[in-house]
Formats: C-alpha cells, sequence, structure tokens
C-alpha cells in the first residue's frame, strides 16, 4: 500500500480501525456505523449495503440525506450500478458516470442523476452476498485513488467475514435447539416401547403357559425391533445434521436406483402382494446411491404400509424445468392437512397403524427429507384421505 504518509489516509486508517475492531452483535449496528464512516472518508453523500439474490438489488442498510431510500427497496440488479460489480467480482469507481457512455444510460442515472460511484463485492462463502456502496449526486473531479479503493475493500472483506461468522453461529444455535427439541420427543417416543418390552418381561417372569410365552416372545420382538429402528433413523438424522456422513454423488442411473431401492424392501411388499410399476425416461444424475436407495426404500416401506393387500405402487421418472422428479405414488388409506404438515419434522413425529396393524418410528420421512435436501433436492407430498398419498422428490439435474 503506497502513500502511508499521507495524513488524509492516516486519518482515514484510524476511523477505519475503530469500526473494523469493534464487536458488533447484530449486522444492522455493523452497516450503520460502516456507512457512516465510509461517507466521511470517501466524502460521499450516501452509503448503501446491499444485497443481491435472484438478479434483485435489495438495500439492506443505507446513510443518505435522499429521502428516496428506505431498507427493504429493491430494484432489479441489471438497472443499478453496482451490476458490473455483480459481473466481476471487482471492485468499480467511477468518479463522473455522466461522462460514462454505458452507465449514463442507466435507470439510477438517468432518475437520480448520481454522478459519483464507488462500490464493492461482499464476498460471503465465496459467493457474492451484496455490495457496499457509496455514490453522490456531485461529480468526484479528483476522482478515486488506489488507496481509497484498498479501504473500501477492506471495509467489505470484514463485513464478508461477519456475516461468515454470523451464519455458523446461527447454524450453531438452531442445531442445539433443534437437539434439545428431538431429545425432547425422542425420550418421549422410546418412553412405550421400552414400557411394553418392561411389562411384557414382568408377566412371563410371573408365569404363563408355553402357546403364552410364544405370544409374549413375539410382542417382544416386534417391539423390540420398532425401537431399534427408531433409534437406527435418529442416528442417522443426528450425523448427517452434523456433517459425520458425507454424501459422495457419482453420475447414476434413476431407474436402477429406483428398481434397486425395491428389492431392498420386496419381501414386506409380497406380504401383501403388493407390485410396483415403474414408468418414464431413465435420467443420469448425480447422486450418493447408497443414500437415495436409503430414501426410497423409505418412501416405499411408507407406502406398502399404508396400502391394502393386492394393491400396486407406481413410480414416474421425468425431467422438469431443468430437475428430474421421482414420484412414488401409492393407493392407499391418504392423509388429512393435518397428517402432512408434520412428515418431514423429526421434532414433531407422530405414527400411525398401517392397513394391517404395521406400525412406524416416525423418523423415516424426515431422514429422507434430510438426505434430499443434502442433495440440494426438495421433497413434497400430496395426498387426500381415502385416496392414496404422491411423494416427489426433486433432484438438479446438474
Amino acid at each position: 500500500m503506497k502513500n502511508e504518509n499521507n495524513p488524509e489516509f492516516a486519518e482515514s486508517l484510524k476511523s477505519l480501525h475503530h469500526v473494523v475492531t469493534k464487536n458488533y452483535h447484530s449486522e444492522d449496528d455493523l452497516f450503520r456505523e460502516y456507512l457512516a464512516i465510509g461517507c466521511k472518508i470517501f466524502n460521499l453523500e450516501t452509503g448503501v449495503v446491499s444485497q443481491i439474490s435472484d438478479k434483485n438489488y435489495t438495500v439492506l442498510s443505507f446513510s443518505s440525506p435522499m429521502e428516496m431510500f428506505h431498507t427493504g427497496m429493491t430494484f432489479d440488479v441489471k438497472d443499478t450500478y453496482c451490476r458490473e460489480v455483480f459481473r466481476t467480482k471487482k471492485t468499480v469507481a467511477v468518479p463522473h458516470v455522466g461522462a460514462n457512455e454505458v452507465m449514463c444510460e442507466f435507470p439510477a442515472y438517468k432518475g437520480l442523476q448520481l454522478e459519483s460511484f464507488i462500490s464493492s463485492p461482499i464476498i460471503v462463502n465465496d459467493t457474492i452476498f451484496g455490495t457496499i456502496n457509496f455514490v453522490d449526486r456531485h461529480t468526484r473531479l479528483e476522482g478515486f485513488n488506489e488507496l481509497q479503493v484498498e479501504l473500501l475493500e477492506i471495509m467489505a472483506n470484514t463485513i464478508g467475514r461477519f456475516l461468515e461468522s454470523k451464519m455458523i453461529k446461527d447454524k450453531l444455535q438452531n442445531a442445539h435447539d433443534r437437539i434439545n427439541q428431538l431429545v425432547g420427543v425422542v425420550a418421549h417416543d422410546l418412553k412405550n416401547p421400552l414400557g411394553n418390552i418392561h411389562s411384557l418381561a414382568e408377566v412371563i417372569q410371573e408365569g404363563v403357559t408355553p402357546e403364552e410365552l410364544s405370544d409374549y416372545v413375539r410382542m417382544i420382538k416386534t417391539s423390540s425391533s420398532n425401537t431399534l429402528e427408531m433409534v437406527q433413523n435418529i442416528l442417522e438424522l443426528s450425523a448427517i445434521e452434523s456433517g459425520k456422513i458425507k454424501i459422495v454423488k457419482e453420475p447414476q442411473s434413476v431407474i436402477s436406483i429406483v428398481q434397486e431401492s425395491w428389492e431392498m424392501i420386496q419381501h414386506i411388499a409380497q406380504k401383501k402382494k403388493i407390485s410396483l410399476e415403474i414408468s418414464g425416461k431413465d435420467v443420469t444424475v448425480n447422486l450418493d446411491r447408497r443414500r437415495m436407495i436409503q430414501s426410497l426404500s423409505n418412501l416405499f416401506t411408507n407406502a406398502i404400509k399404508f396400502s391394502h393387500p393386492g394393491k400396486k405402487i407406481y413410480v414416474e421418472v421425468k425431467e422438469v424445468h431443468h430437475k428430474v422428479e421421482i414420484s412414488v405414488r401409492d393407493e392407499g388409506i391418504g392423509m388429512t392437512p393435518g397428517q402432512i404438515g408434520h412428515l418431514f419434522d423429526p421434532t414433531k413425529t407422530t405414527s400411525t397403524e398401517g392397513t394391517q396393524g404395521e406400525s412406524g418410528t416416525g423418523y423415516g420421512l424426515p431422514l429422507v427429507a434430510q438426505i434430499v435436501s443434502y442433495h440440494l433436492g426438495t421433497i413434497d407430498v400430496q395426498s387426500k384421505k381415502g385416496e392414496g398419498s404422491t411423494f416427489s422428490i426433486h433432484l438438479p439435474l446438474n
């Protein structure tokens, strides 16, 4: 950095050091002080921190004497001076916008006559979050020098690091809250099956006939199997959420994954004489094969559980809007809107008996949703009571 002995630069560094080293508890406080200091350092009347998402430029915070600015106002980024910052991911400084053949045609110039402009991208997790920019209605005759550009980039980089840190803290807090909530639910859900096992053991201890013993052992086995399945699903959920299980994606045939998923649970379907019908065109997608088979097997098991004997389950694979859609449809008992609302939330598990009294853990579908989410996909469900259900997984093709 040049001209360290420049008194004006030294004063600017002193002002910037004050805000950069301060401990902020909220981004609003940070934005407000950065903009106030920036307007002073650059001698420009207006400062704005923006967020750019889906090509929309949104004002998060501002410092300006101009009444037209307000928090939350949104523009198409292509109509703003920041579109070059967004395109190049670099700082842009224009001391006289009116003399710039391209920028003088922007709506921001035609409507507001903002003559001088300097802006730097705010990078969060290697992606442009938005910009910090300063503008003025007067031409900046002295232009912008390298020192001012460097100062603005220091401000933008510091904001980016603050936002990254805040995202991590928020994620950890959400995980902590979720774990606390989940522990309470799990304790409640484990209480019943473990209580049943304990009660059955007491009855056996008191003395039963050989025929009764066989029935009690069968009930203990069923209850313990459900408990083990519940614990396994909870452990899988926890491992995926904490990052202990990595999703490893490779090009996979969707139809082959559907077929292998069905083979995994076909013995369950055979007990109810339920068959599978697959339609659609095969698609190759980057997937973690093992995890996607786990997800579809869960959906198939769920469909079998709520289907009557002799029915069919239908799978359709198709491309929709640059995504692959995998739909699993059954002809079962369906669900109410109230049941659908909590299907994928592990903290609000509910287990409904199947058409032949089959039990479940309530954690299978939340696990499916988590796996799909880690594939950058989504899952939704359509169902009506008495008319069956359709679960649709949507995954990006690229």
